[in-house]
Formats: structure tokens, C-alpha cells, sequence
């Protein structure tokens, strides 16, 4: 069954009126179980919407729109054989503006006046919706009980012969009837409409709902919240809940090709048009689980690359490698113990291996954190011009001594850092006191926290941006390297005179965020597993500002051990959801002085370990990633890629690392990405049904699921 989405942005400030909007074509697969075993899945068809426009839909592909200036105009839906989504039938007159509330249905057409009667009209062609609308002899009268609840309802649909009002979480039915003057020419018709039953209640969060046909009715919460769920009803005097989460993410005005009655839901995987082969390259069968990756070589040695802003290298400048998860809590200062120093190379690059011998407190950090130790890498300098500049990347190593979990993950952070570099940006003095430290409402105003939201992936697996603002929007054409009105990102740099001493650190601020670190999906007549059991195993971004904002400078390997076990078991079909862990994330002052008198400040935010908040959950639900499953997704992946898993088996990812979630949390206002290594604690798994009609396909991300996949989607 059609299902159409006008489409605004999450949240509470709505796709700007004056811009068009994108009108976008779903199919219910599961209209008559209300979803029970079925979804909603995008048909990858739209189409453009003038602004100010207001559409409804009469059944048969029919769709009405009431122009910004009140011409009423019917399209057709000829996606089906090819055509668009919206081909023009028929321009009718003006003035449907007037009219505060409109809907359609059996070759009816309504519409509610401002002062409250409602007008019934007739189309003479309702199938193709090209026909005469002639208006009905009498109206509705705005004094009668389905007027006066229609008028201050949240929303009105209508299926088959009965009305349906939404008003404060409680769904009511109308039943609707005409009746004939008795006397030839017997044509005039007059409309009325029955007492109404109540049918629903407690569907607090609904603010939209529509039926596929009779028997059946979807809620949604709409933008305002940023969930955008579909929940799914069966049921005629009384609703019953099918599945509490058909979809998720849907934000804008919905309405459905309403039918008069519907068909059980179709056997095997949903498509549209003519499915393809698979262009002669084989498709193979999924092992159940491959053999453990090895661990890792060189995960003992801190290293990465340094360049100017410009891009080129910076060479010939000290790098001192300083140990971070050192220090009190408690606001009190410390000072970063050093673990070597190093020069740059011609091409940035350095690298310094782990003391043998580590201070006991960077030992004792370790311990904790599973053995592997987090640090921060720094090269001062300072321009032909004279201005200060400094360039950080946060780094880990791990012993040859570490259990070979915690190797592999350092491992897997290095291998992230590949090809990377970590530019210098200009520095100025501060002698000034701390800012105080912004609200959780100051917070909320951030890029970071609206991307956090929504229940779906709005960076659809795009990088994080460069720059961020914790309490506020993405910056434009910020530029760090204008100082004093010269660019200079390509000025020579030499190492600073007099060197730099040790940095200085106090924890400002420590706050706990469920961070992203693994998800799983299941398509048809299959089930999603994730595991993230017995201790953390992920890497995540550090954020720095030096500037007015804040950008991200490396990552820290997380291996501490947490003693339970957390994820979700056999959830779907249809299912894909991300998985949230508790992580407590601190923000640091960091200061330290140059040439003996000049103090500079960088400020942090970096993870710290896994923390249940109390009374809160050990692990939960995170952004739904369903749009990534499917026939659109399996279509276009590459070939390579693909494997099937047999009915009644399962495959899962043990090794390697995962890909990297980009805004798997919002700490302090800014947006960090994650990732985990896989093993035989923290896995990815899928479970094929035993349907034999068709089979379970699964695709890579980034390579074959027998190679290094970072996740795989499933059709």
C-alpha cells in the first residue's frame, strides 16, 4: 500500500515556508497487520512541492494539492508503469484555501470551513481524478458533533465510509452516510455523520494518523520530538497495538493511498520494478563466524604526522608525547607526565615508542583502562611572522605485555590514523580567567545536540564536520589562520625559542553520554544480534579548541574492563538500530608556558570509561539505520561485497574493527565519532529465517563480510 511523505526537517524549527518541498513515495508492506511482520520502505521515488501547498490523497493514486493561492489541482501516481510520482490530470478552480481542514475518500471530497460546517463535494471520475466536482446539496453542520470535533482535532482521515479524528492521544470513528431526497430525479444527495465511538486512547506522543484501509491505522510522532514513529493499529471498535515501531524518522505530513480493503502481506523481499541478477559474478555463502584476526604488530609505539595549515609538512619541530588519563577529578590541577620526545621528519612524521618503564600513575591509568595508555602528542612553533602556533593529536600505545584485545584495538585506532595528519593552528596568550561553563540549555543549541535528536542518522555516514560550535550552529567561513588580518597557514614555522615547559591539566566539567559503538540489522525474515559484552573495546574521537571552536585532534582507545554484559538478541524482521553505551566524558583545561613567559590554553573533551549513570540503563537503544538495508542498498553494493546467509543460519562479524559511526555521541556540545573492535565479546550477528523462497543477502560496507566489512546490511 502507497504511503506518501511531504517532507520537513526534524525538530522545531520546520523546513523554511518559503522554500519547496519533497514529496516521497513508501510502501506499507504489512498494511493489514498493521506492520506486525512489515515496514515501510522507501520506493526511492519523489517528487517537488510548491511551496505553501497542502496535499491529500482520495485513494486509487490520486493525490490532491491546494496551491498557496487556493487552486485546487489532481495528479496521479504512474510510478507503477513508470511514470512520476505526481503527473498532472486536472486544474480545478480557486478558493479551496478557505477551507481549514480538507480529506477525501469513495469519490468524496470535504472540506472544513473556518467556521466550522464542513462542504461535501462529488468527483465524477474518482479513479483517475479527472472528473467534475460538483458540489453536495446540503452541508455538514458546524453545530454537530463530528464538526466541532473535526475542528479542533490534531488530525482527520478518513477510510472507507467511516471519519477518524485524532484529538490529545484518543482516536474516534464517524460513521458516514448519504441519503437521497426520495422523489425523482433522485440525484440530490445529503451528507451526514453518526455519533462517534472512541476507539483509541493513550496514544499521548500521535500528532498525525492515517489508515491503509479499513481496520488498520498508523500513528506518527512527527517532527516536533525528533523521532518521526510510525506505530502501527489493528482493529474497528477497538485498537490494538501490532508494532510499536514500524518505522522511525519519517518527519513530515503523511497520508496513504487509502484502499477499500487490503490483502494479506506478500510473500519474500520487497522491490520495485525489475529486480537484477547479479551480473554473472557469484554470490557466495556467509561462514557462520571466520577465524580470529591476529593481533596486531607495532601497537607498542606512539606515532602520526604533523603539517602546517596549508597542508604541507611541518618539519624539524619537537614533539613531546605527554600521558593523559593521569590527574584528580576533583578540580584540582596535575601536570601530564612525559613519555618521550621526538623530532619531525621531512614529511611531518615521528614516532617514540612505550617506555619499558611506565610512572606509576600512567601505569595505574593503564590498568584500568585495560593496558592500553592514551596521550597527547604536541609540536610548538612559530611562524616567519611571529605568531605562536601548536598542532595536537591524541594517540595510544599499548605494551607487548597487554592482553591481545586491548592490542588489537590500539592497532585499530593506528590503522584509523593511516594517511592522517594533524595540523598546526595559530595560538594567542591568555592571561584572562575561565569562561564559566555553558548550560545543558546553552548545549542544546548546538549542530552536535541536533544531530543527537533525531532518531535517525542525519549524517547519513558523512564526516564529521571540521569545525564545531558547542552552543551554537555550524560556524561559516571560519578561518583560525587570519590573525591580525594575515593568512597564515602558509608561513614558514621554526620550533619556538626557549621551548615549551609541561603541560598542565584540570578536569572543568565530567558528564556521562551513551555513545554509539556498534549496530545491527535484520531485513526480511531475519533477526539482528549485538554483543558488547564483559569490557569496552572502542575508539573514540578527542575534540580540541584553541580557538573559538572546537575541531577533532585524534582519538582514545577505550579498553576498560566493565564486567556485564549488554546489547539487544534476535530483534526483528525489519530491524536495524544502533547500540549506546554509558561512557563518561570530561572537559579539560589544559595550559602550559613557552619561551618562560607566555601562557597558552587549549581546552579538551575527550572519553573516559564506561560508567552506569545512577539509576540508568547499562546499554540502549541508538539511532535507527534502516535506510541502509534493503533492495536500493543491495542494488547499488558492490559485487565483491555480497554473500548470503542460508535459511536457518547465521553469520557474525568477530575481528577486525568496525566502521566508524560518525556522531555516535554529543558530549559537551560537540559531535564524536566511534568505533569497536570486533572479537568474540563484541560482535555483529545475523539470523536467516527459514524461509527457503529467496535468499538472505548481506553486503559489506567497506569490503567483503569475509574481509573487513566495518559492518554489514542485510536484504
Amino acid at each position: 500500500m502507497s504511503t506518501y511523505v511531504l517532507e520537513t526537517a526534524p525538530g522545531p524549527v520546520f523546513t523554511d515556508p518559503a522554500k519547496p518541498r519533497t514529496l516521497r513515495k513508501y510502501l506499507d508492506w504489512d498494511p493489514k497487520g498493521g506492520d506486525a511482520n512489515g515496514t515501510i520502505i522507501d520506493t526511492e521515488k519523489t517528487a517537488t512541492v510548491a511551496a505553501g501547498s497542502k496535499l491529500f490523497s482520495s485513494g486509487r493514486g490520486v493525490i490532491y494539492e491546494i496551491t498557496s493561492g487556493g487552486v485546487l489541482k489532481s495528479y496521479k501516481d504512474e510510478t507503477a508503469s513508470g511514470g512520476s510520482l505526481l503527473t498532472p490530470v486536472k486544474t480545478y478552480g480557486t478558493g479551496w484555501n478557505s477551507f481549514q481542514r480538507t480529506w477525501a475518500s469513495g469519490g468524496r471530497i470535504f472540506g472544513q470551513a473556518a467556521g466550522g460546517e464542513i462542504a461535501v463535494y462529488a468527483q465524477s471520475d474518482s479513479a483517475a481524478g479527472g472528473g467534475t466536482i460538483t458540489l453536495l446539496a446540503s452541508k455538514i453542520a458546524s453545530t454537530s458533533a463530528a464538526a466541532v470535533a473535526i475542528g479542533v482535532s490534531d488530525d482527520v482521515w478518513m477510510a472507507g465510509s467511516v471519519i477518524y479524528t485524532l484529538r490529545s492521544g484518543e482516536i474516534t470513528a464517524w460513521p458516514y452516510s448519504e441519503r437521497t431526497a426520495g422523489l425523482p430525479p433522485n440525484q440530490i444527495v445529503h451528507p451526514g455523520v453518526g455519533a462517534g465511538t472512541v476507539i483509541g486512547s493513550g496514544l499521548n506522543d500521535a500528532v498525525l494518523a492515517w489508515s491503509p484501509g479499513p481496520g488498520t491505522i498508523h500513528t506518527s510522532t512527527g517532527s516536533n520530538d525528533y523521532t518521526g514513529i510510525i506505530r502501527g493499529y489493528v482493529g474497528t471498535s477497538s485498537l490494538t497495538l501490532a508494532n510499536a515501531e514500524v518505522k522511525a524518522g519519517l518527519y513530515g505530513d503523511v497520508f496513504a493511498d487509502t484502499a477499500t480493503c487490503l490483502a494479506d502481506m506478500a510473500e519474500g523481499q520487497p522491490y520495485f520494478g525489475t529486480r537484477p541478477d547479479d551480473g554473472g559474478a557469484p554470490v557466495v555463502a556467509a561462514p557462520s563466524e571466520d577465524d580470529q584476526d591476529p593481533a596486531p604488530e607495532g601497537s607498542r609505539f606512539f606515532k602520526g604526522r604533523f603539517t602546517l595549515g596549508d597542508g604541507k609538512p611541518a618539519s624539524g619541530l619537537q614533539v613531546a608525547v605527554e600521558a593523559t588519563d593521569v590527574g584528580a577529578d576533583d578540580g584540582s590541577t596535575a601536570e601530564l607526565p612525559l613519555l618521550g620526545t621526538a623530532t619531525t621528519g621531512a614529511d611531518g612524521s615521528w614516532s617514540i615508542p612505550l617506555p619499558a618503564q611506565l610512572p606509576q600513575e600512567v601505569q595505574l591509568a593503564a590498568d584500568a583502562n585495560g593496558g592500553a595508555v592514551n596521550a597527547v602528542a604536541s609540536a610548538m612553533g612559530v611562524t616567519s611572522n611571529g605568531v605562536a602556533v601548536n598542532g595536537v593529536d591524541h594517540v595510544s600505545a599499548a605494551p607487548d605485555t597487554a592482553p591481545t584485545a586491548v592490542r588489537k584495538l590500539v592497532g585499530s585506532a593506528a590503522s584509523d590514523d593511516v594517511g592522517r595528519a594533524a595540523k598546526l593552528f595559530p595560538l594567542i596568550s591568555d592571561d584572562s580567567p575561565s569562561a564559566p561553563e555553558p548550560s545543558d540549555a546553552e548545549y542544546a543549541k548546538s549542530w552536535a545536540y541536533e544531530q543527537e535528536r533525531a532518531t535517525v542518522d542525519l549524517t547519513d555516514g558523512k564526516p564529521i564536520p571540521e569545525w564545531q560550535n558547542a552552543t551554537g550552529p555550524l560556524p561559516v567561513n571560519y578561518d583560525p589562520y587570519i590573525v591580525n588580518g594575515v593568512d597564515t597557514k602558509g608561513l614558514a614555522v621554526t620550533p619556538y625559542d626557549g621551548g615549551c615547559d609541561r603541560t598542565k591539566k584540570v578536569v572543568q566539567s565530567k558528564k556521562i553520554y551513551y555513545t554509539a559503538v556498534a549496530e545491527g540489522h535484520a531485513y526480511w525474515d531475519s533477526k539482528a544480534s549485538v554483543d558488547y559484552d564483559s569490557k569496552l573495546a572502542s575508539i573514540v574521537d578527542v575534540a580540541v579548541k584553541t580557538g573559538s571552536n572546537w575541531s577533532v585532534q585524534g582519538t582514545s582507545s577505550l579498553g576498560s574492563s566493565m564486567g556485564i554484559s549488554t546489547g539487544y538478541t534476535n530483534r526483528g524482521p525489519y530491524f536495524a538500530k544502533q547500540w549506546k553505551v554509558p561512557i563518561e566524558y570530561k572537559k579539560i583545561k589544559e595550559t602550559w608556558k613557552c619561551g618562560g613567559n607566555n601562557t597558552f590554553t587549549r581546552y579538551v573533551v575527550a572519553p573516559g570509561g564506561y560508567k552506569v549513570p545512577s539509576g540508568g540503563a547499562t546499554g540502549t537503544y541508538g539511532k535507527d539505520v534502516q535506510s541502509k538495508d534493503g533492495y536500493a542498498g543491495w542494488r547499488n553494493s558492490p559485487q565483491a561485497n555480497r554473500a548470503y546467509v542460508s535459511a536457518g543460519s547465521y553469520f557474525q562479524i568477530s575481528k577486525n574493527k568496525s566502521h566508524k559511526m560518525a556522531g555516535a555521541v554529543s558530549a559537551f556540545g560537540v559531535s564524536l565519532s566511534a568505533s569497536t573492535q570486533y572479537d568474540k565479546e563484541h560482535r555483529q550477528r545475523i539470523t536467516a529465517g527459514t524461509n527457503n523462497n529467496e535468499r538472505h543477502y548481506i553486503w559489506g560496507r567497506n569490503g567483503s563480510v569475509s574481509g573487513k566489512p566495518g559492518v554489514f546490511y542485510s536484504y
